[in-house]
């Protein structure tokens, strides 16, 4: 099982967007994760046609992905 951690935006046109962060710190207080959201969004280095692609902060989690192999070649 393969940990990511989700940091989830707002785009400065209101749409829904994430970032994946692979092997996070996985004792993160929501105080942290929020602070260091805030950090990303306020360096407005992501942008994408004018459009601030990490405007503002939604949330963060952890998520989990498996993977089971049927066959391999």
């Amino acid at each position: 099982m393969a940990k990511s951690l989700e940091l989830l935006f707002n785009t400065s046109l209101g749409k829904a967007k994430s970032l994946s962060v692979a092997d996070p710190i996985l004792n993160l207080t929501p105080e942290n994760a929020k602070a260091a959201m805030e950090s990303i969004s306020a360096l407005k280095l992501f942008q994408s046609e004018g459009v601030d692609l990490y405007a503002t902060v939604v949330g963060a989690r952890y998520t989990e992905r498996i993977v089971e192999d049927i066959f391999e070649a």
